[in-house]
């Protein structure tokens, strides 16, 4: 065999390598995106009925065209929501805890997930609320620098208007 042809199955050999250790890692890691947390006065009641009212969130999620549930609001439940400029994403509510917090997941292209985690907490004088974002599967590790990008400015006004609402109410 001649050398280049080594040297070839060799560099090929390697990059199989990496991709597929990358997958392995990427498949078993949860890799953070974003986190928006703020204080607020609003109840836990105030905060949990706007997040369980699922169709009505486009009046705190400016880029969002629609969302809807199918069913009710608990861990099992599935929905699509669809974001300005870009196709519907089916999602699953895998954690459901009233009035302390809920996951919901999203599934991307290539057997990635990304979990949307948002809770309420009680501090000195008020509550803490967050949403926190991670990806994770084969491509996380590809999927989080993509998802921070498209997410890191639009998050914190959602954030804000939900409060904003909900101290309101």
């Amino acid at each position: 065999m001649k050398k280049s042809a080594k040297v070839g199955l060799g560099v090929v050999g390697v990059l199989a390598e990496v991709a597929v250790s990358g997958a392995i890692i990427g498949s078993v890691t949860s890799v953070p995106v974003v986190g928006v947390t703020r204080e607020t006065t609003a109840s836990r009641e105030q905060v949990w009925e706007l997040w369980a009212d699922v169709p009505d969130r486009t009046r705190w999620d400016a880029d969002l065209e629609y969302a809807r549930l199918d069913g009710p609001f608990r861990a099992g439940s599935t929905g699509e929501v669809k974001l300005n400029r870009q196709r519907a994403r089916k999602f699953l509510i895998t954690y459901c805890e009233p009035l302390e917090g809920y996951t919901d997941r999203f599934f991307l292209p290539f057997h990635g997930r990304m979990d949307w985690h948002y809770t309420i907490r009680e501090i000195r004088g008020g509550r803490e609320v967050t949403f926190r974002i991670e990806v994770s599967g084969p491509t996380a590790l590809i999927l989080a620098p993509i998802m921070r990008n498209i997410l890191q400015d639009d998050l914190p006004p959602s954030v804000d208007k939900l409060l904003t609402l909900a101290e309101e109410a």
